[in-house]
């Protein structure tokens, strides 16, 4: 039954519009190129960055774990337990250098050191309480709470203590306030008071507060500035800009904290500065490193907050 569900699922799960574009952005380096080796990408899904350690993480379609120097030196790889249902499409760093990883296709958060040795997993199959069909992010809120978004019917964020266990659920399927439809990625305001939701089928960002009072939304689809087509991540930049990386019109956005465009970057290609399929960004003080999936590569630009 699981087995058919699954696959029913994946059946109907959104995809991508036709791509549309703007112009290329101007690219710092590039970080992999395409291939199975410590250094080089298939079809990466994941990733985010540790300032405070130097590292960056990235986790691809062979469910490894790549850890990066910030320049883009290869540091080190490890392997998740299991792959053959799916591979993982979130991984958060919390500010200790632990490694959150959205196994989604297990319906499992794994945590990691730095190293790569498992600390703690939770979660398992369903659609009760510290259950998942498919989880897609995780979030470090107030309290030391962890926010875990997921897709798959019962599209909702749940939220656990530091350990894994259940505390309460906001969400529910559909395209109404309170409901999301592959709530996709996950990202906190500085001061973590409200949570930044790339609703990603929605063609939106919702804006909850921490205990997931709905604050507000923006965004509908289109190519237009304010405008979405299946936003995959959205990401917190230091002056409190946001990020998202649209995977239907391979480019990614800026924007105020209120749904303003201030920026667009990208456009269909291969060259540099152009984007085919991008699933997410990660930023620290001063670069934007954006995962440019279809290309397997990490394309970095200068921050420009």
């Amino acid at each position: 039954m699981v087995a058919g569900l699954m696959l029913a699922l994946w059946l109907t799960g959104c995809g991508g519009s036709d791509p549309t574009g703007e112009e290329a952005f101007h690219v710092e380096r590039v970080i992999g190129r395409p291939g199975r080796s410590l250094g080089q990408f298939g079809y990466p899904r994941a990733i985010d960055v540790d300032q405070t350690g130097g590292f960056v993480y990235v986790i691809d379609k062979s469910a490894r774990v790549q850890r990066y120097s910030l320049d883009g030196t290869p540091q080190l790889e490890w392997h998740m337990p299991e792959m053959e249902n799916g591979k993982p499409t979130g991984v958060s760093v919390d500010e200790q250098g632990m490694v959150w990883v959205a196994d989604t296709h297990y319906f499992r958060i794994m945590a990691y050191d730095s190293e790569g040795h498992e600390k703690l997993r939770f979660g398992s199959f369903g659609r009760g309480e510290g259950q998942f069909i498919y989880n897609t992010d995780v979030a470090f809120g107030p309290q030391g709470r962890l926010y875990v978004s997921e897709y798959g019917g019962n599209d909702r964020v749940q939220v656990f203590d530091s350990t894994g266990n259940f505390l309460f659920q906001f969400g529910s399927f559909g395209p109404e306030v309170g409901q999301f439809n592959r709530p996709q990625s996950l990202s906190f305001n500085a001061d973590r008071t409200e949570l930044f939701i790339a609703d990603a089928c929605n063609h939106r960002i919702v804006v909850t507060d921490a205990d997931g009072k709905w604050l507000r939304s923006f965004g509908k689809p289109g190519a237009a500035p304010g405008e979405f087509s299946y936003p995959y991540s959205v990401e917190m930049l230091p002056d409190g800009s946001i990020m998202v990386a649209e995977f239907g019109n391979n480019r990614i956005q800026r924007l105020d904290a209120n749904g303003n465009s201030l920026a667009l970057y990208g456009r269909l290609g291969r060259a540099e500065g152009e984007l085919q399929y991008p699933w997410a960004t990660a930023a620290t003080e001063d670069e934007l490193f954006v995962l440019d999936s279809g290309n397997n590569r990490v394309q970095v630009m200068h921050g420009m907050w």
